[in-house]
């Protein structure tokens, strides 16, 4: 990919759009840009007076926005997605055996990887097995990612290539799902997931390198002008440090180490970069539990649709809240994954732990991702503790139809509960997770208001109650995710000395139908006040 462009050095003045002001739009407005930087906003007559010979930027009508951040994604996994089997939405398992069986046999030759499959969309709802992979592909290793990246299903091969029979003890923080004579299915859930994916040979440099670069621009043709990489290993960072020194990040990121004592020891002694460059590492992300669909999620009572599991803690608390107290003490950020409601309440009451023995950074709250399934109390705790809640609207959409069976009708009422941790003084700030869900943040502001996928589904809205304003969603993909990365004077705003990171659409945003919302797509994009080419399938 080529270097970017160094931002003008002569004045530009964007006019003609309404400008979102973070409470709303309004008209008349512009933005003078210089220097990667935005110098003035104001009435567009009164900047033109101020700024005679600025070059002239005419937006035909639609919103100037700032550009949207990706709140929590997986960058690499986005770039990867191209190499290995897609099997997000496959309606049942014989479309998803077909579909393994055709990418075999197009691609042949050692692990077969893919991703996307989920059973809870299929007419029996069971996990897949080991011997359905084995029929097709015979001796070649196979792993294949669920849609929540939180479990693996795989084939008798790449068992007997991790070593793991009916004689392999679960590992911490992971389960081998067991037929009735204690032979393992095929089905990994959490850290199980590792003792195949060690096996994998390792991408080169360049590979990553690709992958980050793919992941990166994907999120920018979406208008994403920053992203919170969420979870990083030290090959994936020195990836990140070479595009950077080479001046070939497309967007901003800021990355979120994996919890690998090794890393975080080289790391976390470095001081924290506070600017706005293309690159700095933020913080640590933890994992406390699994996911709900793959029924890893730690809840407070037993599984309504499985009473004999009550999920998983993937890392032992204990060790969370010693590790993001040395997080916090170093002036960086713990992010820690919580979603059932066991798990959230640990993540509220160890961070309040850490920050008593540790301190917090100054304008740097921690985070909790997820906060998908939380009890009315703990939604509370949020704001009074001061700590983000980092969600992702698309998953309700997209898990709504099972969810009820996970949690039974009693405590239905804790999931998604986005206006309630509002309510109570929270920081919204909302992502994708991305390549688990789609990233466009046009999406996610619908889903944020409807609580409803693009079918209509379900009628009325998922908990309705619990739905947001397109105003609040807007928000929680802009100036939301600058306050979680401590950067709300300089990065998701549009006001003075702020980045001229900026996303211009074609439409008055905040009155298209939720369809068109659905539909939309950005039409111009500047990062650090370059106009960047956009491309749309």
């Amino acid at each position: 990919m080529p270097m970017p462009p160094p931002p003008p050095a002569v004045y530009q003045i964007l006019s003609g759009a309404s400008l979102w002001t973070g409470q709303g739009v309004m008209a008349g407005q512009a933005v003078v840009l210089r220097g990667g930087k935005i110098l003035a906003v104001g009435p567009e007559r009164h900047l033109a007076k101020i700024y005679p010979k600025a070059q002239p930027v005419a937006l035909p009508g639609g919103t100037l926005l700032p550009g949207f951040i990706e709140g929590h994604a997986h960058v690499a996994g986005i770039g990867a997605l191209a190499g290995e089997v897609d099997l997000i939405n496959v309606p049942n398992l014989p479309q998803a055996l077909d579909r393994i069986r055709a990418w075999s046999k197009a691609h042949p030759g050692g692990w077969l990887v893919g991703r996307g499959w989920d059973q809870n969309l299929w007419p029996t709802k069971t996990f897949p097995r080991a011997l359905d992979l084995d029929a097709i592909l015979g001796t070649r290793p196979a792993v294949l990612i669920r849609v929540d990246g939180h479990a693996a299903w795989v084939d008798t091969a790449a068992l007997a290539e991790a070593g793991i029979d009916e004689n392999t003890p679960d590992p911490p923080g992971g389960r081998i799902l067991r037929d009735a004579t204690g032979r393992p299915t095929g089905i990994l859930l959490d850290s199980a997931v590792e003792l195949v994916q060690k096996r994998l040979p390792a991408p080169s440099p360049a590979e990553v390198d690709h992958q980050l670069l793919t992941g990166l621009t994907a999120l920018r043709n979406d208008g994403f002008t920053a992203v919170a990489d969420m979870g990083i290993n030290a090959v994936t960072l020195a990836a990140y440090r070479r595009l950077a020194e080479s001046n070939a990040l497309p967007i901003r990121v800021f990355a979120y180490l994996d919890r690998d004592p090794a890393l975080m020891v080289q790391e976390l002694r470095h001081p924290r970069d506070r600017g706005t460059s293309f690159f700095q590492v933020q913080g640590v992300k933890f994992y406390l539990d699994g996911a709900l669909g793959s029924r890893g999620a730690r809840l407070l009572a037993p599984y309504a649709d499985d009473p004999s599991t009550s999920g998983l803690w993937v890392t032992d608390p204990a060790v969370v809240q010693a590790d993001a107290s040395v997080a916090l003490r170093a002036g960086y950020q713990p992010a820690i994954h919580a979603i059932g409601d066991a798990a959230n309440r640990k993540a509220l009451d160890l961070l309040a732990a850490a920050e008593r023995k540790a301190g917090r950074p100054r304008d740097l709250p921690p985070r909790i991702e997820h906060a998908q399934i939380v009890t009315p109390t703990d939604a509370a705790r949020f704001g009074k503790l001061g700590i983000v809640a980092s969600v992702q609207p698309i998953h309700c959409v997209d898990d709504h139809a099972w969810t009820p069976a996970r949690l039974g009708p009693k405590r239905l009422k804790e999931a998604f509960p986005w206006r309630t941790l509002m309510r109570g003084g929270a920081m919204l700030a909302f992502g994708s997770d991305a390549p688990v869900a789609d990233p466009n943040p046009f999406l996610g502001i619908a889903a944020a208001e409807t609580r409803q996928d693009a079918a209509g589904d379900p009628p009325g809205g998922f908990l309705p109650a619990q739905r947001l304003s397109r105003v609040e969603a807007i928000r929680a993909y802009t100036s939301g995710n600058a306050r979680a990365l401590g950067r709300a004077k300089t990065i998701g705003t549009i006001r003075k000395n702020a980045v001229a990171d900026l996303l211009w659409v074609q439409a008055p945003i905040l009155h298209l139908s939720e369809k068109a919302l659905r539909a939309l797509c950005p039409g111009r994009l500047w990062v650090n006040g370059v106009e960047v080419p956009l491309e749309h399938p």
